[in-house]
């Protein structure tokens, strides 16, 4: 595969038209069909404009070497800030209230890790229903 078809494959994975590539880069859409045709390449400057639209390194859009990463891929491979904020209270929660939490989500309801049966999460939750 030529640097033009992996231009047009990321374009396309993208899922952005010519025209919108145009809008968001000043890359002329004539411009951008000759490379993806393989009618010209584009110069380094250009070439990083278009990995950094696309979220894929120069290194892959050049040789192909390098998997690309898509943002539905990007987006997958991180948390959502709902999650981040969750996580981020529960680390300045002191050990004691972690691990709390932690035997409460475990899969196990086993209340026999607390000194007094009053203090299992387990209970505590039963107890307020």
């Amino acid at each position: 595969m030529k640097l033009g078809d992996r231009l047009r494959q990321i374009r396309e994975q993208s899922k952005l038209s010519q025209i919108q590539v145009k809008e968001r880069t000043g890359i002329n859409n004539k411009t951008l069909s000759n490379y993806e045709n393989n009618i010209s390449s584009p110069d380094p400057y250009t070439l990083k404009v278009l990995a950094d639209l696309y979220e894929v390194s120069t290194d892959w859009i050049i040789s192909g070497q390098q998997q690309s990463l898509t943002k539905s891929t990007y987006n997958s491979l991180y948390i959502s800030d709902e999650d981040l904020q969750f996580l981020i209270k529960l680390n300045k929660l002191s050990p004691n209230k972690r691990r709390a939490i932690e035997i409460l989500i475990s899969d196990n309801d086993n209340c026999s890790q607390w000194k007094n049966d009053s203090y299992c999460p387990t209970n505590q939750v039963e107890k307020s229903e």
